[in-house]
């Protein structure tokens, strides 16, 4: 049924979150709190680290009452505590689930007054019904934590709420890092012209998934996100459940050993080494990444002065992307006879780039760029195709002379 993986400290454990909701009193609703993903970042708003818990509240059976599943998220590390409190609720009727509608709504319920539906999510195994991936953010203030402390996060019942029937998986703990991340990078698009087709190509669109926690994100199903002219279209490369399978943990040597595989319908799909890796945060260093992951979109129809913009996107269900790293995206432009990728700037630590038109950029000609979410101090950058330009940075706009440009094959 619908699982998650949990580890603490250096100790794995596979934990299920509905084996064994059967044995609940008949008559009475099962659920669950589970954590789903650590990561310490650093914050976009001031010098403070953010602590970022991804979880979840799921639920065994159908339940006919409302049931409050309301949450105290507590956080340690070093000599810092904190907790915050997230109101859930599932309204009647949610709750009933099966092979037949996975991925598929079970009912609806609300997160902090926030409508939400939940979902049949699946692990392989059958389907479970639970709330999209939950993003609880604490900040932690700077000198708070050395290098040998430990991040742990608690998932407790809040005042009143349901109490929980299944404690195992509501632990996580990650040793202190830079940065403690899962990551979808957008590595490159190109436009290859379809032979004996006027202006019409297929887009190859290659990306990169990794992460460096010691407890993996299991669900790192990837949508790609094509905007044509104002007209946005969404492609879901893979089937599902997808999931990330720890064979071991990168240490230090970063000796380029399979650390992960994963597998979509019980295939394996692709394999993850150890290998060095740079987040969007500007952050360096060894983690469990995927090789190239392509996915083709065939038959585009893109004329000179059209506006093609290709980014990535968390599946529904799958965990989501993390503040700073979910905004990589390419502008794709095109010649009568040739296409250039232009103008790929890096979230995140340097900003997420925002053309002040519409407009595609003409070559020659002075465009505006702002870079908005950039962390105070950060040095922007722009890649034009793949030669990097230190710009001048001023008022939060880097002006461009587009005059040097790659154009793709």
């Amino acid at each position: 049924m619908f699982r998650t993986r949990r580890t603490l400290l250096s100790l794995a454990a596979a934990c299920s979150l509905l084996p064994g909701l059967a044995s609940a009193e008949d008559g009475i609703p099962t659920w669950n709190r589970v954590v789903q993903g650590l990561a310490l970042a650093p914050s976009t708003a001031s010098s403070k680290s953010e602590v970022k818990v991804v979880w979840t509240a799921a639920l065994g059976k159908p339940t006919s009452t409302k049931l409050d599943l309301s949450t105290e998220i507590q956080v340690r590390v070093g000599n810092f505590f904190a907790t915050q409190t997230v109101k859930v609720v599932v309204d009647p009727g949610a709750g009933a689930c099966s092979d037949a509608n996975c991925g598929g709504s079970c009912g609806t319920g609300s997160v902090d007054g926030q409508s939400q539906t939940l979902l049949c999510l699946a692990d392989g195994d059958g389907c479970g019904c639970a709330f999209v991936p939950i993003t609880t953010s604490v900040p932690v203030p700077p000198g708070s934590y050395g290098p040998n402390d430990v991040v742990q996060v608690t998932l407790v019942p809040a005042a009143g709420a349901q109490p929980e029937l299944y404690a195992s998986d509501d632990l996580a703990a990650e040793p202190v890092k830079d940065a403690i991340f899962w990551d979808r990078a957008l590595r490159s698009v190109a436009l290859k012209p379809v032979p004996g087709a006027v202006d019409t190509f297929d887009v190859v669109v290659e990306y990169q998934v990794a992460y460096n926690t010691t407890m993996p994100p299991q669900d790192l199903r990837t949508d790609i996100v094509m905007n044509h002219n104002g007209k946005t279209l969404e492609f879901h490369p893979w089937c599902g459940p997808w999931l990330v399978s720890p064979s071991s943990i990168c240490g230090q040597g970063c000796s380029n050993e399979t650390c992960a595989v994963i597998k979509c319908g019980g295939q394996v799909v692709a394999s993850l080494t150890c290998q060095s890796y740079e987040n969007a945060w500007g952050q360096f260093g060894c983690a469990c990444a995927s090789g190239a992951l392509q996915y083709t979109i065939p038959a585009v129809q893109v004329k000179a002065g059209d506006h093609l913009e290709i980014s990535l996107a968390a599946a529904a269900g799958a965990i989501p992307e993390l503040d700073g790293l979910d905004d990589d995206h390419m502008v794709v432009c095109s010649s009568p006879a040739l296409s250039l990728t232009y103008g790929k700037g890096k979230a995140g630590t340097f900003g997420v780039p925002t053309l002040d038109s519409t407009a595609p950029p003409a070559l020659g000609k002075v465009s505006g760029i702002q870079m908005k979410a950039a962390l105070p101090g950060a040095l922007p950058i722009l890649f034009l195709g793949a030669k990097p330009l230190d710009l001048p940075f001023d008022g939060g706009r880097l002006l461009v002379d587009p005059t040097f440009v790659i154009f793709l094959p």
